[in-house]
């Protein structure tokens, strides 16, 4: 999928605003079970990810703001995004989300964590 943008190329700017979008939508697509859905729209948010990193500079950490975001959803999928490039503050981001105790979210990020702390998911 190619990101869709104003111009021939997306922004920054118009990437970050894609991807809190997605993550609502995620967010909305988990509370009613539709897997489709949401299984695309990770697809799109990867392409969104993939898109900042080859920007020059690897603009990821235009993300790293979401990590606070109200939204669960949008603030795990930040974490996940900028993990290998600034991984204290994605931890904790991921701490918040586990800490929560809002499921599914909160499963997801703990189960992120004792990955992280057992080598077994090593960001890139």
């Amino acid at each position: 999928m190619t990101v869709k943008s104003a111009g021939p190329v997306a922004s920054v700017k118009e990437l970050m605003e894609r991807f809190v979008s997605i993550g609502f939508a995620q967010y909305d697509a988990l509370y009613v079970a539709d897997a489709k859905k949401y299984n695309r729209l990770y697809r799109q948010m990867e392409d969104i990810v993939n898109e900042l990193k080859r920007k020059e500079g690897d603009q990821r950490r235009a993300l790293l703001p979401l990590l606070d975001h109200p939204n669960l959803q949008v603030r795990m999928m930040a974490a996940h995004a900028v993990l290998a490039i600034s991984p204290t503050p994605a931890r904790k981001a991921f701490e918040s989300v586990r800490d929560s105790g809002i499921f599914p979210q909160a499963a997801d990020a703990g189960m992120t964590l004792i990955a992280l702390d057992n080598g077994t998911y090593v960001p890139s």
